[in-house]
């Protein structure tokens, strides 16, 4: 019984962290939360949207963003160039992020992977630097609402 009455309260606790969210953190940033207005785009975000892109999309895109990972001969279809401004600028930001969290079946790349671990302000940081590998300059990026 004892044994019992201690699976029971983990089992409480374990879903009572899932349902608040878990691991506390302030809802903001990288720790989750949605994006209710346009950022302003830092080079401090910027570098932290390549670090990210580094850990998370080399592999397929490749480090200068062209779609040409080490992974990309292997893919059909192959990984979107991102350095492609007349593909890139028929996305809009939120899309782009969409598409980082719930992979790339929502946009026509069945390949690319869901990465819901990037979220808050990872994602706009990521989002930003994809940015960035089309554009001269990103003044802004724009997630709001999404989570």
């Amino acid at each position: 019984m004892k044994t019992m009455s201690i699976l029971v309260i983990c089992a409480v606790l374990c879903l009572g962290g899932v349902a608040c969210g878990g691991g506390g953190g302030d809802g903001g940033g990288a720790t989750g939360g949605s994006i209710s207005a346009a950022v302003t785009v830092t080079p401090a975000i910027i570098e932290r949207g390549h670090e990210i892109y580094t850990m998370n999309c080399v592999p397929c895109h490749g480090p200068g963003g062209k779609g040409d990972g080490p992974s990309a001969a292997t893919l059909n279809p192959s990984p979107r160039d991102h350095t492609d401004p007349e593909l890139m600028e028929n996305l809009t930001d939120k899309k782009v992020g969409q598409t980082v969290q719930m992979g790339g079946v929502i946009s026509g790349y069945p390949n690319m992977p869901s990465s819901p671990h990037i979220r808050g302000d990872d994602l706009v940081a990521l989002v930003a630097f994809v940015r960035s590998l089309h554009r001269e300059t990103v003044e802004s990026v724009d997630l709001e609402d999404l989570q």
